[in-house]
């Protein structure tokens, strides 16, 4: 009972879709993870940054003849602190944007690595299917070469092309398992548990033609170019902040203190204004954010065009795209009446041509999927460019096909 029950476990596997795939890598990605505690750090900040404004301090003072309990409050700045506060929230907005760039990339990247384990599956069976024949073609030529019927020359050409499909395998297999397990990490699964992917249900729109003026108007909702702005809007509640080197704090104080020669206690309370008069880096300090600020207009500039360029391309590589998927379908068409011709032809002298039909049909299996998910993960970056979330691609129409 207990050796039916290891067996079991060692033979249970875990059969996931690509939806699955996303959730898992949202919840377990410690990547993820890493950005959020830093957006919650960036958050503690700005918490921080707001109760220092008006907070009080209290701290306790000794010298040689008394000691004292001083307590402080800001009772009035002008704007000075509150400009800070305003830059750890353009901080707290950018951290925001980063982590949601960030899992929507890592959807992105999942799913290519999930495509990519679908794509190497039947593309190692196509390659088992061409070594078995060319195998067999090697063995039989060997034979015939015993019987004066070959020679050398043709021995070798076809040990040639077995060992060629057999290395190509090897290749494939080692890429498949290496995708496998960088899945696995990404997901947050044990790297020794059998893993089965479910097939992705994607319907090519291949009847539309891509419109990209629909996408220009959403330019601005790059990642990129929000980020910038906020970093922008940060640098300049830096630079409102320095100006207000000259501005007046009015604090309130308050003493406790006891004198220890004598033990007299005594109290005060003072309201005093606090006027900042001499900073010899302050012009240093605005004049390195004013650069700062500059500098970073012109990389919105620059990443804008960027962002426009690549839009201008996305027809182009929509076009190209469905051309290769409706070439494949072609193939696939040809392959399938390759494969019922050469069965209903079948005799033992055409068996090689049987052989060669499955081999074919499974090559154009291969390429008619991986022209599908390419068009799947190109509609991914057509939605991530503009700043929505990818998974939007899965979706029966789309805004800019028309």
């Amino acid at each position: 009972m207990i050796i039916f029950l290891i067996l079991i476990t060692f033979c249970f596997s875990l059969d996931i879709s690509l939806k699955d795939a996303l959730r898992l890598a949202l919840k377990n990605n410690r990547i993820l993870k890493k950005f959020e505690r830093e957006l919650m750090s960036v958050v503690y900040e700005r918490k921080r940054s707001v109760i220092d404004r008006f907070s009080p301090e209290v701290d306790t003072r000794f010298s040689k003849d008394r000691i004292e309990l001083v307590a402080r409050v800001l009772l009035l700045e002008f704007t000075k602190r509150l400009h800070n506060i305003r830059a750890q929230k353009e901080r707290e907005k950018i951290a925001r944007i980063t982590l949601e760039e960030f899992k929507n990339r890592l959807k992105i990247e999942v799913t290519k690595l999930y495509t990519s384990i679908l794509i190497y599956d039947v593309y190692a069976q196509e390659l088992r299917e061409f070594m078995a024949v060319s195998y067999v073609r090697f063995d039989r030529e060997r034979e015939k070469m015993r019987l004066g019927l070959s020679d050398r020359v043709k021995v070798a050409e076809w040990e040639k092309t077995y060992r060629y499909y057999r290395s190509k395998l090897l290749e494939v297999q080692r890429k498949y398992n290496e995708t496998l397990y960088r899945l696995k990490r990404y997901l947050g699964i044990k790297m020794e548990e059998d893993l089965n992917l479910k097939p992705i249900n994607f319907k090519v729109p291949e009847d539309k033609s891509f419109q990209e003026k629909e996408l220009l108007n959403y330019v601005d909702n790059n990642y990129k170019l929000r980020i910038k702005k906020h970093e922008i809007a940060y640098y300049r509640e830096l630079e409102k902040g320095n100006k207000r080197l000259f501005f007046p704090e009015l604090v309130l104080e308050s003493r406790l203190g006891s004198k220890l020669k004598d033990g007299d206690t005594y109290t005060e309370l003072n309201a005093y204004l606090n006027i900042p008069l001499f900073d010899p880096a302050e012009k240093f300090r605005i004049k390195s954010i004013k650069e700062k600020v500059n500098s970073l207009k012109m990389e919105y500039e620059e990443i804008k065009e960027e962002v426009k360029g690549k839009i201008y391309t996305f027809p182009y590589i929509w076009d190209e795209y469905i051309g290769k998927y409706i070439y494949a379908k072609t193939n696939m068409k040809w392959a399938e009446e390759n494969l019922e011709l050469k069965r209903s032809q079948y005799e033992l002298q055409l068996a090689f041509d049987l052989g060669y039909a499955m081999a074919y049909y499974t090559q154009a299996e291969r390429i008619l999927l991986e022209s599908k998910l390419n068009i799947l993960l190109f509609l991914m970056d057509v939605y991530h460019t503009l700043g929505m979330n990818p998974e939007r691609a899965f979706q029966e129409s789309h805004f800019f096909l028309k």
